[in-house]
């Protein structure tokens, strides 16, 4: 999980320290700054005449660049075209130096020293708690930041820099200390003894591909991401333990309560649930009753009677529709029985023929399953009393 995280924690804060040695003493030049997205700011820069000023104030906590400037640094200028120049280069024993080399117009310009003097700095550094991530040599590295300035002439540490189209083409030692030049990039304000320091910053997070370097295996800044990756997993781990812990009381407060709620509930609950189920049951014995009628039929009573009604010819008249009839005849305190899905229906006619062809209509509803005639007689005045009974489909 850790190794998943780093991926995502990347440096941003640091300190640059340039290291720049006198006869007999050093002095300290500390440029911190921040990088947001693809914007470097300085938050401060600080000049220490002694080592112990720079431990007391310089903030531990963030990876440290050195920048080995002065005396013991050797500067020169690799010539393509001189012969002298690239045996010189070809004979060089990389394993003995610490060197910066950045590629100009038609040289190489390289800073480097013995190894000794910069591991003495490394150790000084790590024995006072520093976390020192890389090193680099001279004061060429100023050269990066002419793609802002556009100056043919640029100092940087004590050297002076010289630039054909933008390009570095030649340098020259300030053997006395110059005094300090001011340049303007951006919003910032950056003299000529910091510039070195901001040239190692933009190497840093950009690497561009004229400068090389000395690579020191044992300052590997995955070290550093996997620190803080660390501690980015144990603060949240911890801030999530404790919003956990606030959670829990909190839910323990709600339930608590909401408990205290349902068992009031229960108590009510348990004295409705018999009144309930009585409900149930007189609404199971009406939906019996309802059924029995044939009430809950798919088809409205008033369906039926349309129906037969509609068809019937003038001639005929009736004297009694009964759909759903009682079986029985009613008697106080006794179940009603209804005959659901049977229509009786009496009447009278003259015409025997127009009682004949209503008939017929009758056998055609598909809502009639069958019809019997109950009885047909005729009266002293040739009058056709008759009544019929039907019956009705899937009621």
């Amino acid at each position: 999980m850790i190794a998943t995280l780093s991926k995502f924690i990347k440096i941003t804060d640091l300190n640059v320290v340039g290291v720049t040695k006198k006869e007999g003493y050093e002095i300290y030049s500390l440029l911190t700054v921040k990088k947001k997205a693809n914007k470097i700011s300085i938050v401060s820069k600080q000049t220490f005449d002694a080592f112990d000023a720079l431990a007391k104030t310089a903030d531990k906590k963030l990876p440290i660049l050195l920048v080995i400037e002065g005396k013991g640094v050797l500067n020169k200028e690799i010539n393509f075209e001189n012969e002298a120049d690239l045996s010189w280069q070809k004979n060089i024993d990389f394993n003995t130096i610490y060197y910066t080399d950045l590629k100009g117009r038609n040289s190489n310009f390289i800073s480097f020293c013995r190894k000794n003097i910069v591991e003495e700095s490394i150790s000084q550094f790590q024995k006072n708690g520093f976390q020192v991530i890389d090193i680099y040599i001279g004061s060429f590295l100023g050269t990066l930041l002419n793609n802002a300035l556009k100056r043919d002439v640029l100092y940087s540490g004590d050297l002076k820099l010289e630039f054909e189209n933008d390009i570095l083409s030649g340098f020259s030692k300030q053997n006395e200390t110059p005094n300090a030049i001011n340049y303007q990039i951006g919003e910032e304000t950056i003299s000529s003894v910091f510039l070195p320091l901001y040239g190692s910053v933009i190497h840093f997070f950009v690497k561009p591909k004229e400068v090389s370097k000395t690579i020191n295996s044992s300052l590997n800044n995955e070290e550093l991401i996997y620190k803080k990756a660390f501690n980015f997993l144990g603060v949240a781990m911890l801030a999530g333990f404790l919003l956990s812990l606030l959670i829990s009381y909190f839910l323990i407060q709600y339930y608590g309560t909401k408990n205290s709620e349902l068992n009031l509930q229960t108590v009510y609950s348990n004295q409705s649930y018999q009144l309930i189920l009585d409900l149930e049951a007189q609404k199971e014995k009406k939906l019996n009753l309802l059924k029995e009628s044939g009430v809950l039929s798919s088809k409205f009573f008033s369906f039926y009677s349309y129906e037969i009604m509609r068809n019937m010819p003038s001639a005929i008249s009736l004297t009694e529709l009964n759909i759903a009839p009682l079986k029985e005849e009613y008697k106080e305190n006794k179940k009603v029985l209804f005959e659901s899905g049977t229509i009786n229906i009496k009447g009278e006619t003259y015409q025997e023929s127009s009682f004949n062809t209503w008939l017929e209509n009758l056998k055609k509803m598909d809502w009639l399953q069958h019809f019997e005639i109950v009885s047909l007689k005729k009266d002293k005045k040739n009058k056709s009393v008759f009544e019929i009974k039907i019956i009705l489909k899937n009621v």
